[in-house]
């Protein structure tokens, strides 16, 4: 089951969204713009999570979607959307680790919306 997790941050729109991207870019994701205009975050390969499995660690395959829009206050809402169907492919070790990765990356983008002033 996908798990969804919103960051709300005041300021800029365009300044908000490079934030973003900066906080994933150096937790080790690779960005692209996906076709419906959002982001899409991954780290790690399909090579490396076949063949290491458990002991993929940061080269096991975690993909992440950021969704974009603006809520009814006029603040930018990054939506991050994990589907871990990949992670299965670490075992059980590689979904826990995959969901502790998109926690550690949650966490700090929420540390960034709270240095603009979100909630």
């Amino acid at each position: 089951m996908s798990s969804t997790h919103d960051v709300f941050l005041e300021g800029p729109h365009d300044e908000s969204r490079r934030l973003v991207e900066r906080t994933l870019v150096e937790h080790g994701f690779t960005l692209s713009l996906a076709s419906d205009g959002s982001t899409r975050a991954t780290r790690g390969t399909l090579a490396s999570t076949l063949a290491l499995r458990a002991f993929a660690g940061r080269a096991q395959l975690l993909t992440v979607a950021v969704q974009w829009f603006v809520d009814d206050r006029g603040r930018l809402v990054a939506r991050i959307v994990h589907e871990p169907a990949l992670s299965v492919l670490g075992g059980p070790v590689g979904v826990v680790r995959a969901q502790r990765a998109v926690g550690e990356v949650v966490r700090a983008l929420e540390t960034v919306a709270l240095r603009r002033g979100a909630p």
